[in-house]
């Protein structure tokens, strides 16, 4: 069985993480990042772990220069797919037909700050959320489980924002 623990849209200069993203990532067999770290420093340091990842739209040059659009792999016997974004507003099924063109039976994506899981055909399209700017969400990443062919994924808020805000400042 492994862990994967999947990020996107960190958005980040300086190396700040959510603790509980951090004690998720600590006890991951892998780390999968859908794209948009923003410096080479913060990317350096996701590389200290077993990573997987993409480049995104808002990312450092040095970044777009190093890591594909694109990317696929395989864990145990599940073939994954990995991209920053799509043509989407609220409709993934571009992104439904990359998972059909690449073959995978999971896509992850990024760019939309907000967790998503939604069937496509064969495929399932999963968008982690960001843990450090949720856009119409809360900080969110998500960990996936493999066991064989068998996959589960679930989404960890990671820290009290929601939408940029402090979700409990209102309540004290």
């Amino acid at each position: 069985m492994k862990k994967i623990i999947v990020v996107s849209d960190t958005h980040l200069s300086e190396w700040c993480l959510p603790e509980k993203l951090l004690d998720l990532m600590e006890n991951a067999d892998l780390i999968v990042h859908a794209g948009d770290f923003d410096s080479y420093k913060v990317y350096k340091k996701f590389r200290s772990y077993e990573l997987k990842a993409v480049s995104g739209n808002m990312d450092d040059d040095k970044i777009k220069e190093e890591l594909p659009k694109v990317e696929t792999f395989k864990i145990e016997g599940v073939k994954f797919g990995l991209v920053h974004k799509g043509n989407y507003l609220n409709d993934f099924s571009d992104l439904g037909y990359k998972a059909l063109e690449l073959d995978v039976n999971f896509l992850i994506f990024g760019h939309i700050h907000r967790f998503v899981v939604e069937d496509f055909k064969k495929a399932v399209l999963l968008c982690p959320g960001s843990p450090t700017k949720p856009r119409l969400s809360a900080a969110s990443c998500a960990e996936i489980t493999v066991d064989g062919s068998k996959v589960n994924v679930r989404c960890h808020i990671v820290q009290n924002l929601f939408c940029g805000m402090n979700a409990l400042e209102g309540f004290r």
